[in-house]
């Protein structure tokens, strides 16, 4: 086993020859796995080398990797090359455990920033055990932690006070909702909102993060999102792409100094024409399950929101019929029930899909307290089912 530090490289292979030559002797280069989550590979390496290649004008794929990073010690060089300018606008906006320098940067200058970033990672790992130590501290100080506690518990009230008291029936829409927080405070909303006689708009949004922090972006989301605008005695729907662009030009004017980053979908249903127009900010997938079982995943183009501004999302339509489902959740749903399967959430509820909504909800949440071991999930959990009745 070698004892040569890790250095993580995150992007096509082969390497190129600068980071090869830079690395020499002195690290231990190792290609990570697409296939496999990035944080536990960035947890077993002291440097990551990312290079975006054609992700690198995606502000998605950046703001996942920045994510990933910032819940290890692992400090990252970007390597960016001129055609990058996404990138660069990005992660010029955002303070974090990297170093930005160009594709075509020298070895010898690479070397000397792969020890720059090396040096780093021990303060980084010491910091991170100082406030787990200071965590633990408080939890053991009975004032303290009792009125800390007591805080977060009012922080998950208030919270809860911005959920739909009572789900609304419009038309021939029925819903069903599971909302698992993994703490008190979480870092997923949902709503789902009667805008008139014949439309209902539904959301489920998941900020990046955990905690506090999350939590309140959640809050921010919830009275920032515009479903309806009222002009006297007219009014109009906002238009599903327009609701996300406006959000995330809200939550980028906001200048967030921390990596603030959500995804939503947003969907409003016309029960008149049983159509569903949405549009997708880097969310998972939503469900569309027919009446004779066939599944399909409800794409669209759209980048997390928080990480750029003067994006647009892609509007799309789909036409529904009596006994057609739609379900949307957020990737803790999907990572609480995989155990080890990379299959599409869709894939591994299979016949779970087509049972009555309480009945799949009910099976889902057996599902994902037997998956935790513990009863308690490590992400955020929401699920939203929209059943089109007779």
């Amino acid at each position: 086993m070698s004892d040569k530090p890790v250095l993580l490289w995150v992007g096509a292979v082969p390497v190129p020859v600068n980071v090869r030559a830079a690395a020499d002797d002195h690290w231990q280069l190792r290609p990570y796995r697409p296939d496999k989550a990035l944080a536990p590979q960035l947890r077993q390496a002291t440097l990551a080398v990312v290079y975006p290649n054609s992700d690198g004008c995606n502000p998605q794929y950046l703001g996942t990797v920045l994510m990933e990073l910032a819940s290890t010690p692992a400090v990252a060089i970007f390597l960016l090359d001129e055609q990058a300018e996404v990138a660069r606008r990005m992660l010029s906006r955002r303070r974090g455990q990297f170093l930005c320098t160009s594709t075509t940067t020298p070895a010898e200058m690479l070397a000397a920033h792969f020890l720059a970033a090396r040096a780093l990672q021990p303060v980084i790992a010491e910091l991170r055990s100082d406030l787990h130590n200071l965590r633990q501290s408080n939890r053991n100080s009975s004032a303290p932690a009792e009125t800390i506690d007591e805080e977060i518990r009012l922080a998950a009230r208030l919270q809860r006070d911005f959920l739909p008291r009572r789900l609304p029936e419009v038309g021939s829409a029925r819903f069903g909702v599971l909302y698992h927080p993994a703490s008190f405070v979480s870092g997923d909303i949902y709503d789902i909102t009667r805008l008139d006689e014949t439309h209902v708009g539904f959301y489920v949004a998941d900020a990046i993060g955990h905690g506090m922090p999350a939590a309140l972006l959640t809050m921010f989301i919830k009275k920032a999102l515009q479903t309806k605008r009222v002009f006297g005695n007219t009014y109009e729907i906002v238009p599903p792409e327009v609701s996300l662009t406006e959000l995330n030009e809200d939550i980028c004017g906001q200048d967030l100094s921390s990596c603030q980053f959500c995804t939503v979908v947003y969907a409003v249903l016309d029960t008149a024409e049983l159509t569903v127009t949405y549009a997708r900010a880097g969310h998972p997938e939503p469900i569309l399950v027919r009446r004779d079982g066939s599944v399909e995943l409800l794409e669209g183009e759209g980048c997390l929101l928080g990480a750029i501004e003067g994006q647009t999302f892609e509007p799309r339509q789909v036409r529904l019929a009596v006994g057609d489902r739609i379900i949307l959740y957020t990737d803790g749903a999907h990572d609480a029930v995989r155990r080890g399967s990379d299959r599409k959430f869709h894939k591994i509820l299979g016949g779970l899909l087509t049972l009555p909504k309480e009945q799949l909800l009910t099976q889902l949440t057996t599902r994902i307290e037997a998956g935790s071991g513990q009863g308690q999930p490590s992400d955020d959990i929401t699920v939203v089912v929209m059943d089109v009745e007779r």
